[in-house]
C-alpha cells in the first residue's frame, strides 16, 4: 500500500536530485485508473523535477512535470503504444504523450496530445 493511494508512494515521483514536490490528486486518479484497466504495475520512470533537475534533462520550460502534475510511465507487460490509446480515450482533460519506451501522462485540466 502506498501512502498516495493504494498503488502509489511519494518516493516513486521524487526528483532524481532528491527534491520532493507534492502530487496533485488528479494524476494519482489517473494512474490508478491505468493500473485498474491493465491490472498490471505501473511504473513511473519520470515523475516530479525540480527546475533544477528539468533544465538539466532539457525538459520543457513550464513542464507540468516540475508542478507535480506530470509522470512518464511505463506498464509491466504492455506496449506504451496500447498505453497511449488508453489514455487517448481515457482522460480528455490532460495531457498525453507517446514515446517509444513510455507514456507521458498529465492533469493539465485540457486535451493536449502528441
Amino acid at each position: 500500500m502506498g501512502d498516495l493511494s493504494a498503488h502509489f508512494s511519494k518516493h516513486e515521483f521524487r526528483s532524481r536530485d532528491g527534491a520532493e514536490h507534492p502530487i496533485d490528486p488528479r494524476l494519482i486518479e489517473m494512474l490508478e485508473r491505468v493500473r485498474a484497466h491493465f491490472n498490471s504495475a505501473v511504473i513511473i520512470t519520470s515523475g516530479y523535477r525540480s527546475p533544477e533537475y528539468n533544465r538539466k534533462v532539457g525538459g520543457a520550460r513550464n513542464s507540468y512535470h516540475t508542478k507535480g502534475m506530470a509522470a512518464d510511465i511505463q506498464v509491466r507487460g504492455v506496449h506504451p503504444r496500447e498505453v497511449y490509446a488508453f489514455c487517448d480515450r481515457e482522460f480528455a482533460n490532460g495531457g498525453v504523450g507517446q514515446y517509444k519506451t513510455f507514456t507521458h501522462v498529465d492533469c493539465r485540466g485540457h486535451k493536449a496530445r502528441w
